[in-house]
C-alpha cells in the first residue's frame, strides 16, 4: 500500500542512517582538500562524523522500554547527547572549513562547486542534529511516562493524615500460658 510522502513518518532509527550519510558525504568532500589541510580541517571533520555515527549506534543499542533500569536509560541518553553535541561541533567545523576555502580556494573548480559541497554537508549535518534532538526529546517523554505509569501502578500505603491508620493487634504474651 502506498502512502503519500507528506503522510509518511520517519523510521525510528532514521537518525543513524542520516549520520552514516553525513559520514559518507564528509569522506567524499575531504578527498578534494589538499594534504596541507589534513591536520587543520579534514582529520577533525572525519573524526567528528565518525563519532556521531558511533555514539548514535551505541545509544540506539540500548532499547528503551518500561522495565529498563535507570542506569541503562542514563547510558542511552548519554550516548545520544554525545552524538548531538558532536553534530553541533561538526557544523561549526564546517563553517570554519568553508571560511578557509572561501578565502583562498585553489582545489575546487569553481565557487559554485564548493558552495554546493558545503551546502550539502551543512544541510545533512542539520538534519542529523534535528533528528537526534527529536529522538532525545521523545526518549525523555517516554521515560517520564513509563515512570509515571509505574508509580501509579505501585500501591501506596495509606497515610496517617487521611485517617488510614491500620490497627495492629498487640503481640501475644510470652511465654504463652499453657
Amino acid at each position: 500500500m502506498s502512502v503519500y510522502k507528506s503522510r509518511r513518518k520517519d523510521a525510528s532509527a532514521q537518525f543513524i542512517a542520516d549520520a552514516r550519510e553525513l559520514r559518507r558525504m564528509t569522506a567524499r568532500a575531504v578527498k578534494r582538500f589538499p594534504s596541507s589541510y589534513r591536520y587543520i580541517v579534514t582529520n577533525g571533520l572525519l573524526e567528528m562524523a565518525r563519532e556521531i555515527v558511533v555514539n548514535a549506534v551505541k545509544g540506539n543499542a540500548v532499547y528503551l522500554h518500561k522495565d529498563l533500569p535507570q542506569g541503562d536509560f542514563d547510558l542511552r541518553h548519554r550516548y545520544l547527547k554525545m552524538a548531538e553535541v558532536t553534530a553541533d561541533a561538526y557544523l561549526e567545523e564546517i563553517t570554519f572549513a568553508f571560511s578557509l576555502v572561501d578565502d583562498g580556494n585553489n582545489f575546487f573548480k569553481s565557487k559554485a562547486e564548493y558552495q554546493k559541497v558545503f551546502s550539502g554537508l551543512t544541510s545533512q549535518g542539520n538534519t542529523v542534529l534535528k533528528r537526534l534532538r527529536k529522538v532525545i526529546d521523545s526518549d525523555k517523554d517516554r521515560w517520564r511516562r513509563y515512570k509515571k505509569e509505574k508509580a501509579e501502578a505501585t500501591p501506596k500505603p495509606p497515610s496517617k493524615a487521611t485517617g488510614g491508620e491500620q490497627h495492629t493487634p498487640p503481640p501475644p504474651p510470652w511465654p504463652p500460658n499453657a
